[in-house]
């Protein structure tokens, strides 16, 4: 079941307070303060709970897209990939399966425990000897990983390339990649085409949406032009999914809870009475997966 047209509200119903309204072509956090407050929410305040639901309910990458960037990365039969802010490591794993030798750098302990976990099993499962990936953790922040120079072919950064100090993170980049090594940045975008998706976000607190024409910036001084394609991807989900969707927002993280509980209220209200979803209803939930990728420039 899609979502539905929203219609006003019925007579005697009193909407909940919505969040500041922000059009999806403003970026979701402008405060650096307020965004490096946020980012260390995942490391500082995320229990081992919160990270498993985080990688049961954050969305896989299509792959299409996975495909994509192992290939721009080159002929390599097993391309060693660094996967930068790897969380519970749901690229990671998905790397690996394709055939990719990966690093993983991050900073949270429980998402990183999460990480090698499920992806030594996802290795055991394809047996022993040479040509299975391997995969190494590293816990740190991604603008000092620590790792050699030119050792990677691909640096991926997934849903993470907005709590980067990038004129820190870009040179390490640029440092770690071998020569015409690429940098792919590929993020899950709700797509808030639909009326009751954009609402949908706002009280969700989501800032992945999808924002038309947006690439990151990037230094011209040591990488290419972006090149961008994107790819349509549909996640379904229960209400209940739905309420733990929420909760793997950075914002609801550092919430305190009083204003956990208004956004529960707010979530209840909109799916079930403004929406009509029954309890047990399917809800499919739109997304854009935008890849963007750039070529290292040779240092002279």
């Amino acid at each position: 079941m899609s979502g539905p047209a929203v219609t006003g509200g019925t007579g005697g119903t009193v909407s909940p307070r919505r969040p500041k309204a922000r059009t999806d072509a403003e970026p979701p956090i402008t405060d650096p303060a307020q965004r490096k407050r946020l980012g260390r929410s995942f490391a500082e305040d995320q229990s081992a709970a919160e990270a498993e639901l985080y990688d049961r309910l954050r969305p896989r990458y299509p792959e299409a897209a996975v495909r994509d960037l192992l290939a721009a990365a080159g002929p390599s039969g097993a391309p060693k990939a660094v996967d930068l802010g790897a969380g519970t490591g749901i690229l990671t794993r998905q790397m690996l399966a394709a055939g990719a030798d990966v690093v993983a750098v991050e900073p949270s302990e429980p998402m990183l425990e999460i990480l090698l976990r499920t992806s030594a099993e996802l290795v055991g499962e394809r047996g022993v000897g040479a040509d299975r990936p391997r995969v190494e953790g590293v816990q740190a922040v991604a603008e000092q990983t620590g790792l050699p120079d030119n050792s990677a072919d691909v640096v991926t950064v997934a849903q993470a390339w907005h709590w980067f100090d990038h004129q820190k993170v870009l040179p390490e980049i640029a440092r770690i990649l071998k020569p015409s090594g690429v940098l792919a940045i590929i993020n899950n975008n709700i797509d808030t085409t639909e009326e009751w998706v954009h609402r949908l976000t706002r009280i969700m607190r989501s800032g992945d949406v999808r924002r038309p024409g947006e690439e990151p910036k990037l230094d011209p001084g040591l990488f290419g032009q972006v090149e961008t394609t994107e790819y349509p991807l549909v996640q379904t989900l229960s209400a209940e999914d739905l309420h733990g969707l929420t909760a793997t927002r950075s914002s609801w993280l550092a919430a305190n809870e009083k204003e956990r509980a208004r956004r529960r209220g707010n979530l209840e209200w909109y799916l079930h009475e403004h929406l009509g979803y029954a309890e047990d209803a399917v809800i499919e939930l739109p997304y854009i997966t935008a890849l963007h990728l750039s070529t290292v420039k040779e240092t002279q």
